[in-house]
């Protein structure tokens, strides 16, 4: 068995659970909102509980470098350019795709932040063969030769280490529980890597977290991210010894991955519109919206269907939404 690292305290937890009045009123079930998207401020969302156990073991590897991958408005790449000045550590990133005319949402944060930003066209297509690990590979060999000390975060934050926030994220809801908040009959979070609803299923056996944890792919075909999941988790297993088992059954409401990632239909800004004016709540239209839109098209369908009460995580991705600025001005616009 290998410890895990001394975790960081860079995330601001714990978050608070919040009721949804009126959009409870509207679907009949108790929904309720985990604020995920307030551990921070440019390290808001999922992807900062993540690095404080992936940056504490750079840290004690001695790594002055943080290299990681993504696409243009990648929340993890984002947060760990926040990090990294932070910390006073140099970030690499490296973008999945041509350097765009301009720079918007998390892609102008990271540059703002002092990243270094590398563009790689080759890799806007994901899983493109021999890809993502090469590129990194590369420029933390190139930082090894400058005399650094590189240490690679897995796109998303994704694997055992990470899974490890949500773990965390589990333990801390538990606790919330049992000071007082709602006990849960579901708690639903976006799946794009897997790795943050991994943790929460191995915290819901390591906390005893009441409730069903369910996820809502929004990039990948829900068995892609269930088989992804169940190697997270048993990758956890062997690594830090927990005494816990793979889920049988990952409950997933697939179906709503949309345009995929980087894109939002028509259908995922109306329901970041309708949210924002009846709960004065954003969600961002990669990520977030697509997840809620599962939550509340399932509960439309069959309020029964998660039990009486439920809680969404909202996993952060808020700057996000500025590259759909004129998108959502337009529909505003038509409106008057």
């Amino acid at each position: 068995m290998i410890a895990p690292p001394a975790r960081l305290e860079l995330a601001l937890a714990p978050t608070p659970i919040l009721k949804l009045d009126r959009l409870s009123r509207r679907l009949g079930v108790e929904v309720h909102v985990k604020r995920d998207d307030l551990t921070g401020l440019l390290e808001s969302g999922n992807k900062i509980r993540k690095l404080e156990f992936l940056v504490g073991e750079a840290l004690q590897q001695g790594a002055d470098t943080l290299i990681t991958c993504g696409t243009p408005q990648s929340n993890g790449c984002r947060a760990v350019a926040a990090v990294a000045a932070r910390l006073g550590l140099r970030a690499v990133l490296a973008i999945r795709g041509a350097r765009p005319t301009v720079s918007d949402g998390n892609l102008l944060l990271g540059r703002l932040l002092g990243a270094d930003t590398r563009y790689y066209p080759e890799l806007e297509r994901e899983g493109a063969p021999g890809g993502a690990d090469v590129v990194v590979e590369t420029l933390a060999a190139e930082v090894r030769a400058r005399g650094g000390r590189p240490y690679v975060i897995p796109e998303s934050g994704a694997g055992e280490l990470g899974a490890l926030g949500y773990v965390e994220c589990a333990v801390e809801l538990s606790e919330q529980i049992h000071h007082g908040a709602p006990r849960f009959d579901a708690v639903v979070i976006t799946a794009g890597s897997g790795g943050s609803h991994a943790g929460l299923l191995m915290g819901k056996q390591l906390a005893g977290l009441p409730g069903e944890i369910v996820g809502v792919p929004v990039t990948a075909p829900g068995e892609r991210v269930r088989e992804a999941i169940v190697r997270t988790v048993s990758a956890a297993i062997q690594r830090f010894a927990f005494a816990i088992e793979v889920p049988k059954a990952i409950h997933l409401l697939d179906g709503f991955q949309g345009a995929g990632a980087e894109s939002a239909t028509d259908a995922e800004l109306g329901i970041l519109v309708e949210l924002a004016r009846e709960e004065g709540l954003l969600l961002d239209p990669v990520y977030t919206a697509k997840g809620f839109r599962g939550l509340v098209e399932t509960l439309l369908r069959d309020p029964k269907a998660l039990g009486q009460r439920v809680c969404f995580i909202h996993t952060g991705g808020l700057f996000s939404l500025f590259p759909f600025k004129d998108r959502l001005r337009q529909r505003l616009d038509r409106e008057q």
